[in-house]
């Protein structure tokens, strides 16, 4: 795989600052999501709206599966253009609102923060820059603590939002597990940096479609790591369910596919598996992401907590979306039209 270790992107280089931004979000962060978890379960919101944009929008789909299977709470991926392009005011009570963004600069996202209120409405933010004006938009701001990030392709700072989720989601409940997955994250992420996944250097040459696909929390996995193809390589990428492809999609199922498979070991694990092989079959080049080294595929270390499986996957992704966007000749770190920061109402 092309690469020169020398001189890596700006793109690279953040990415791998991840497992240090997760070290430092357990270390430094803990005493404020204790104090923030206790008073979640004192609030006992009913609802949980996860609110962002881009990248962010990916973490919030993940605090969306976290946070119902783990507190078994309903929780909405919400869009801030209900209020700011239409006007309408939600009506919330006993609800926590999580915003999430690197640069807590979109409009749209700060006034949706501003006007979301009601009794026992907590405001929660996790930003990049709490010198934004998401922060005074809040209750609370969590920062996500990854430095500063120039690569148009966001990397360390969605890391850092999804291990936010983790964190915030195991204190709240009290789960002394997860505490210890968020703990030891910094550690797994460093792990995943170094799999070897040279012998998939191939596999998104050429400009055919990609699903890319996951289950449960592995579809905001997907869902991020689509929009990465998308900046960095040009490549027409969907990320879907693999319940979903089963529908109307699996009709594209063919030598003119293909696939990549976020594959964690939780009960999702064997659905993924199966749709890689059927997808095989029927000729689609399928690229199976799992901890599963009896697998093909590409693998990252196994965990007890599947959503640092996750984690994990996509941050490996990550330098492989690098090398591919190199190897097609593209600069992951300037796409075209693209900027780093973007402002919509």
């Amino acid at each position: 795989m092309f690469r020169s270790m020398a001189n890596p992107t700006l793109m690279e280089s953040e990415a791998r600052e991840s497992p240090a931004v997760a070290a430092r979000l357990a270390a430094d962060g803990s005493p404020a999501l204790l104090q923030l978890g206790a008073r979640l379960r004192a609030i006992a919101p009913r609802l949980v709206l996860a609110a962002g944009r881009g990248s962010s929008d990916a973490a919030a789909l993940l605090a969306k599966y976290v946070i119902e299977t783990r507190l078994n709470l309903p929780t909405v991926s919400v869009a801030p253009s209900v209020h700011s392009i239409y006007g309408a005011q939600l009506q919330l009570e006993r609800a926590l609102v999580l915003a999430i963004s690197q640069s807590g600069r979109s409009p749209d996202l700060v006034e949706f923060c501003r006007t979301a209120t009601g009794p026992d409405v907590l405001r929660v933010a996790m930003v990049n820059d709490t010198t934004s004006p998401l922060t005074n938009a809040v209750d609370v701001t969590l920062p996500l603590m990854a430095g500063p990030e120039t690569s148009v392709a966001a990397t360390k700072s969605c890391i850092a939002a999804m291990t936010l989720v983790l964190g915030l989601t195991a204190h709240w409940r009290q789960d002394n597990a997860m505490i210890s997955a968020f703990n030891r994250a910094g550690g797994v992420l460093g792990q995943a940096l170094q799999s070897d996944w040279s012998h998939a250097a191939d596999f998104l040459d050429g400009d055919g479609p990609v699903y890319v696909v996951g289950r449960g929390p592995g579809l905001a996995i997907a869902a991020e790591a689509a929009l990465k193809l998308k900046e960095t390589s040009g490549l027409h990428a969907e990320s879907i369910s693999s319940a979903e492809i089963r529908h109307g999609p699996y009709a594209l199922a063919g030598p003119d596919l293909r696939a990549i498979i976020f594959a964690q070991r939780d009960a999702a694990f064997f659905g993924l598996k199966s749709l890689a092989a059927d997808l095989s079959q029927r000729g689609t080049s399928v690229l199976l992401i799992s901890p599963d080294t009896t697998l093909p595929g590409a693998h990252i270390p196994a965990d007890d907590e599947p959503v640092l499986e996750l984690i994990s996957m996509l941050l490996r992704f990550y330098l492989f979306a690098n090398d591919a966007a190199l190897r097609r000749g593209r600069s992951p770190d300037r796409p075209p039209m693209l900027s780093k920061i973007t402002e919509t109402r």
